[in-house]
């Protein structure tokens, strides 16, 4: 029919370029939408990992040198005063700096603290002074049963050391400051019992390469186990406040410490192909400070 108007081939095939430049750059802003929704997701998890990690250390940390009858005087904590050491440490704080470990991280430091940190049960019957047995009723398959977990801390003020075994009764050990391998005060039914440990933090590599934070709760034993608490932890950095505000890597005198300054750093799982630097992974640092409330004089 004359007058009736239609699409030429070319102007069909114009219309088609000009739909597939605008669908083009639609998609291009889509993914770019998608990879910084993703980023800020990632950063966002990295912030909550490392939040969470640093939050345990801090709560561990503040209660280094628990236990026993705040007996602090000079640095000289109950714990050591009775034990010796605990799996080895002789300090209430044992730093590290710049871990000499095969699997360390970017030279990252460790430290150890001592304390009364596992309540595992409670008196399960009156027993009176001078008595060299006692037994607990255990709220937990953790138990006084090898040679690592021989340091009990009573009522959180009364150090003994136990003779390794499972179960009950409960036999305690002969120290220097205890000879004779016996209670020096009368304890009730319910009375909480703690195992004093050394728990350890640091980096390491894991099997699949990732860098982690660690927690160590047997450091020195052959039943060494380094739960990872966060993934991802590039640098972890430790320095010491002593008794005169001085601020130290590694103190000479640990009994001199009063407060840790925790830094911690953290990257990416994946990289950002937006940023240009640090091979495009992003990362947050995050400082704190902690003070010893039970290694105060």
């Amino acid at each position: 029919m004359r007058g009736v108007k239609g699409l030429t081939l070319i102007e069909l095939l114009i219309a088609l370029v000009i739909s597939a430049i605008l669908i083009a750059g639609i998609y291009r802003t889509f993914i770019q939408q998608q990879k910084s929704y993703a980023t800020q997701e990632q950063v966002a998890d990295m912030q909550q990992n490392v939040r969470v990690a640093i939050n345990k250390m801090i709560r561990e940390i503040r209660m280094a040198g628990f236990g026993g009858k705040n007996d602090n005087t000079n640095g000289i904590n109950d714990i050591i005063t009775v034990f010796g050491n605990v799996n080895g440490f002789a300090n209430i704080i044992n730093a590290v700096d710049n871990s000499p470990r095969a699997d360390n991280v970017g030279n990252s430091d460790e430290v150890t603290i001592v304390g009364a940190y596992s309540q595992i049960g409670t008196i399960a019957a009156d027993v009176g002074a001078g008595s060299t047995t006692l037994t607990v009723t255990y709220t937990g398959s953790t138990q006084f049963d090898v040679n690592y977990r021989k340091y009990m801390c009573i009522n959180g003020r009364y150090n003994y050391a136990v003779v390794p075994a499972p179960g009950n009764p409960i036999t305690l050990a002969q120290t220097l400051t205890n000879p004779t391998g016996t209670l020096n005060e009368a304890h009730v039914a319910g009375e909480p019992v703690f195992l004093v440990r050394a728990i350890r933090y640091g980096l390491r590599v894991d099997a699949n390469g990732v860098p982690v934070l660690f927690r160590d709760l047997y450091p020195n034993t052959a039943a060494s186990k380094r739960d990872t608490v966060a993934e991802y932890v590039q640098n972890l950095q430790l320095r010491y406040v002593l008794v005169d505000t001085t601020e130290v890597d590694v103190p000479a005198d640990p009994t001199t410490v009063r407060g840790v300054r925790i830094t911690v750093q953290a990257t990416t799982q994946m990289s950002d192909p937006n940023l240009k630097v640090g091979g495009g992974f992003r990362t947050r640092t995050l400082d704190t400070y902690v003070d010893l409330r039970n290694l105060r004089d």
